[in-house]
């Protein structure tokens, strides 16, 4: 391997693994990585999986149905054997293809009657393909029909039957000719085929939506489907790629209701869980020489996959079917027991649906299933707790299940045909210990494997846990805001869900970077933390959802800066698609994009709430001068992050009150003043004019330099001497760290903390006990209101910049959104205004110690 980056060849010899992450598929390694699913599967027999750790793993997964009889199983391999021995042609196209005749007889005797013409395939895409191409050719027409939610394969035709556009977009499906109905709706499909006569050639329908969740239709609408198709002249296709030779009970899903389509997919099985095989069957009218002769396939129906097919069926048949007799019994009894844990688990499960063994557990996506504000729930929330469970059930339970694909809600229950009671139980009861860790909001329990933590046992009881708790949804006619935000550091993580109080600062940021890791494009990183409603007196209300980023203040810093916009940017857009007409830029999303201006123009209103900020500030530091009876016009106040668009701006507004304003900012070149630290000092001069304190005094009668020159305004590069004969001291910066230590304070000074995370130290209440720290952005909220995400403050609280997206919300006077690096005096002004107007009130200013 080349080691690129520095440039050397590496002795180390190339794995799988390597091949894989760098030539395969780095995307879907990276999501599997980050929850511990990028496991190397050694060997495999029946239903167990061996890993290269040594582990055994049960594959109650079994590979979307294509594992009928487990791993390696000892009669196809028997086939394959065989076929070696005798030395049997394997691929002699073109010619008369015996065995795929042999194999086609035993599909015809077991498939609903009337089915008797065969064409093999390779896969279950192109199984769909070839029902297209049939019922097209048969017809004449051009239509498809399918339904939503549906899948049919990821080849262009199979694609364009799929019912979700997400796996469409990028790839011109579909593409013409293609529609879709809501699924389980006969009334629909009748409408449809009214409203079209002689359109469409095929209705194309699974019997159970596999990828879609494993969604069973009503009873009797196959049956339905049929007279409709059959009255309209429309072919009816079924999908049993997934369900047919035994998955559900029966030997095709359809035989349940006795349904005979007009053409019938399947595969996965066919090949016996060793070889990619598939076949359509159809009545033999539909397939006339302008198909047979033009439709050919190089492997399709070659001697292996044949004989491999025909071991299949008569493993299927063999004394009666009694396989498939027993798959309906232990799939009723496993859903038994799962319906069992759905009501031991109300929050947890939701529902419990499916036949024989192809079963579905949809977990919750409710991110207050928990019952409080946590990780867990926003997990829930993004549909990701499935994938959760999955992480947990293989590296500590030892058990192989994951979602499906477009029900990430579901966990999809789906073992080889010949799985035993007793494995079964053991699934069962590793279920229950997950989701009595999830129930819980046992974070440590559920993904403490995540991060090296050993097993636990997990809370037991025969009583139901949790009971189901509503979401805080929106009234009709609410205003809609989104803010977001990100842990400020690691300390303050723990804050938003109190299971994490037991990890470590290590651990967090690995869970952290795991979860910034596991981001996709159809799987964004940003995340909606929690959710809740400001409640005015007189003026309506807000409902506003929080939306988080995985990063801390440091690492949203060293993202590369295209990268940190990017994840802000998909933050907001999660907020604007739930509803939000505005959206507030909190912590470091702020400077990641310029004040916001790198967002550019986006699908609603944005604001960094610094012109809320500063007007909190201000007024806090007004009343707690006013409460200790501090003359301000004689008062030295020192600005950290002078030239930033809070620190510049509360200086102008306490410019005509004070005496002297010392600025501390970073130095310009070669020592100099740096030119936005002097531009915010000539803002400040023309502000101090006309006021009552000395520096107003002076700036009357003189010009800049003489401010300077008097020592009225002064500048500092080095904090530390900033602070230090200060009588009132403005901490605005975005350092994501302190600046100064507690000792760099003057006697009996007053610091306001605009600053998240602080630019103050922790513990200046323990060491400076004569001085007064106070966060300076920190507001009450309206009477009533219910927003529950304090992180660390006092219930009822919130920062300033949040209040800000909140009172535009409200107002709709979205003109005095703040962005960008200057921030209008008057706008400053309105909001606060806006502020008395809604109820929102300063925060009592108190010592650091005792807010904290």
């Amino acid at each position: 391997m080349t080691d690129i980056s520095i440039g050397r060849i590496s002795t180390e010899h190339p794995t799988g693994r390597d091949g894989y992450t760098t030539s395969v598929n780095p995307e879907l390694f990276r999501l599997l990585s980050a929850v511990d699913l990028d496991i190397e599967y050694v060997s495999g027999q029946g239903t167990a999986l061996h890993d290269a750790a040594g582990r055994v793993h049960l594959d109650f997964a079994g590979a979307y149905g294509a594992l009928p009889f487990g791993h390696n199983p000892d009669c196809v391999w028997r086939a394959m054997d065989t076929v070696r021995t005798t030395g049997e042609a394997i691929f002699v196209q073109p010619s008369v293809l015996y065995p795929a005749g042999e194999l086609a007889n035993k599909l015809v005797e077991v498939a609903p009657p009337g089915l008797e013409r065969v064409t093999f395939v390779n896969s279950g895409a192109e199984a769909m393909e070839i029902a297209i191409k049939i019922a097209r050719s048969a017809t004449g027409r051009m239509g498809v029909l399918s339904t939503h939610n549906s899948f049919h394969g990821k080849t262009l035709g199979a694609l364009s039957a799929t019912g979700n556009s997400k796996y469409q977009v990028g790839f011109g499906a579909p593409v013409s000719g293609f529609e879709a109905i809501a699924f389980g709706d006969s009334d629909a499909l009748e409408q449809t085929l009214k409203d079209s006569p002689g359109h469409f050639a095929v209705f194309v329908v699974e019997p159970i939506q596999g990828e879609g969740g494993v969604v069973a239709p009503p009873t009797g609408y196959l049956t339905r489907v049929r007279e409709i198709c059959t009255a309209h002249g429309v072919l009816m296709a079924v999908d049993e790629v997934q369900t047919g030779l035994g998955r559900t009970g029966t030997m095709f899903a359809c035989d349940d209701e006795g349904v005979v389509p007009d053409i019938l997919a399947l595969a996965k099985a066919l090949g016996g869980g060793v070889l990619p095989s598939g076949a359509v069957l159809c009545r033999p009218e539909l397939v006339g020489e302008s198909f047979a002769l033009r439709h050919t396939s190089t492997f399709a129906g070659n001697a292996l996959t044949a004989r491999v097919g025909i071991a299949v069926l008569d493993e299927l048949t063999a004394n009666g079917g009694a396989l498939v007799t027993r798959v309906k019994e232990l799939g009723d009894t496993v859903k038994g027991e799962l319906r069992k844990l759905a009501m031991k688990y109300p929050t947890v499960v939701t529902d419990v649906r499916g036949r024989g063994l192809l079963l579905g557990v949809e977990l919750t996506d409710d991110i207050n299933f928990v019952g409080r504000q946590a990780i867990l729930g926003s997990i829930a929330d993004q549909q990701n707790l499935a994938v959760m469970v999955s992480s947990y059930l293989s590296q500590v339970e030892g058990i192989r299940l994951a979602p499906t694909l477009f029900g990430a809600r579901v966990l999809r229950v789906e073992p080889p045909l010949t799985v035993t009671d007793s494995e079964c139980r053991r699934m069962v009861a590793a279920l229950d210990r997950a989701f009595a860790f999830a129930a819980a909001g046992d974070l440590g329990g559920l993904i403490g494997h995540l991060v090296g933590r050993s097993p636990k046992p997990a809370p037991t009881t025969d009583s139901p846990i949790g009971a189901r708790l509503p979401h805080r949804p929106e009234v009709e006619g609410d205003f809609r805001f989104g803010f977001i935000a990100h842990p400020l550091d690691l300390d303050v993580f723990e804050t938003f869900d109190t299971s994490l109080i037991e990890f470590s600062h290590a651990e967090r940021e690995d869970l952290l970077n795991r979860f910034a890791s596991a981001t996709s494009e159809l799987n964004p990183s940003p995340f909606v933390v929690g959710s809740g409603r400001i409640v005015t007196e007189h003026d309506g209300a807000a409902h506003g959802n929080l939306i988080g980023l995985p990063f801390t203040s440091r690492a949203l810093l060293k993202l590369p800066p295209e990268a940190a916009v990017a994840a802000v940017a998909a933050a907001a857009n999660l907020a604007f698609e739930r509803g939000a007409t505005v959206v507030g830029l909190g912590g470091y999303s702020s400077a990641v994009t310029a004040n916001g201006l790198a967002l550019g123009t986006m699908a609603g209103v944005l604001t960094t709430g610094n012109s809320f900020t500063a007007a909190a500030s201000i007024r806090a530091v007004h009343r707690v001068c006013a409460e200790r009876h501090i003359d301000l016009g004689t008062t030295r106040v020192t600005i950290l992050g002078a030239a930033g668009a809070i620190g510049r701006t509360i200086a102008r507004a306490l410019a005509p009150d004070v005496g002297t304003i010392t600025l501390v900012g970073r130095p310009g070149e070669h020592g100099q003043i740096a030119p936005k630290l002097w531009a915010a000092a000539g803002e400040i001069a023309d502000a101090a004019r006309g006021g009552s304190g000395a520096l107003a005094a002076a700036a009357d009668h003189g010009s800049l330099d003489d401010l300077v020159a008097r020592g009225r305004l002064e500048f500092y590069d080095d904090p530390a001497a900033g602070v230090a004969r200060a009588h009132i001291v403005i901490a605005a910066t975005s350092a994501p760290h302190s600046l100064i230590d507690a000792t760099d304070l003057a006697s009996d000074a007053i610091v306001c903390d605009v600053a998240q995370p602080p630019n103050i130290p922790h513990d200046v209440g323990r060491i400076r006990p004569d001085v007064t720290v106070f966060d300076g952005g920190i507001v009450r909220l309206p009477a009533g209101s219910d927003y529950g995400l304090n992180y660390g403050l006092a219930p009822g609280l919130t920062y300033a910049c949040m209040a800000e997206t909140m009172l535009l919300s409200l107002s709709g006077e979205f003109e005095l959104r703040s962005i960008g690096t200057s921030l209008d005096s008057a706008n400053v002004h309105r909001l606060g205004v806006l502020a008395d107007r809604y109820g929102f009130e300063l925060a009592e200013a108190t010592r650091w110690r005792e807010s904290r």
